[in-house]
């Protein structure tokens, strides 16, 4: 089966009986359970915690379309997949496991997660472009935190930075200025 459209997911989510909701259940599954499998099991988590936080994060998904919660333009795969990310944090904190400060910036609310992930294939090869009109030094950073998912210790050492902080502040100048670029870009509102 090809990708189907957020649109019609988010419909499915909303409007679709037992059987169809089955359907699309199956076809997350497909899409997402990797990646929250590799996320879980690299903060210490084990087979059983994938299973029990990707189903909190498919119920999470429904409640929020049934509610009407959902953006229309969601990318229903990334958000899917923030949904478990941020439960198994809270999980991880309840247990009192300690986590890397900059880990959990990765645990912001849905609508903040990095403007990529929960853009659309034409929107992201917008952001793609404007990341092409950032100075490199500001390409590199985001490209490390975002993508790369380096620690900010890491970033100002191979940036040269004097100190995590510095690279912090940098990272929020970035985006600041790629967004304000991604602002910018004809047909943008």
């Amino acid at each position: 089966m090809g990708r189907i459209p957020d649109e019609e997911l988010i419909r499915k989510l909303q409007f679709s009986e037992r059987r169809e909701l089955d359907g699309v259940f199956s076809y997350l599954y497909r899409k997402v359970y990797d990646q929250v499998y590799r996320f879980v099991r690299k903060y210490k988590g084990i087979e059983a915690d994938v299973e029990d936080i990707f189903q909190d994060g498919l119920i999470a998904l429904l409640k929020l379309a049934r509610r009407g919660q959902l953006a229309a333009d969601v990318n229903v795969e990334a958000y899917l997949f923030s949904i478990c990310r941020n439960l198994w944090f809270k999980q991880l904190q309840k247990k009192k496991v300690n986590i890397n400060p900059d880990d959990l910036q990765m645990a912001a609310p849905a609508e903040e997660v990095p403007l990529y992930s929960m853009m659309k294939s034409e929107e992201q090869q917008e952001i793609l472009n404007a990341l092409q009109q950032l100075g490199e030094d500001c390409r590199k950073v985001l490209v490390y935190f975002y993508y790369d998912r380096m620690r900010m210790r890491k970033i100002a050492d191979l940036m040269g930075y004097a100190s995590e902080q510095v690279a912090k502040n940098r990272k929020s100048e970035c985006m600041k200025k790629l967004k304000h670029i991604f602002n910018k870009t004809p047909n943008r509102n």
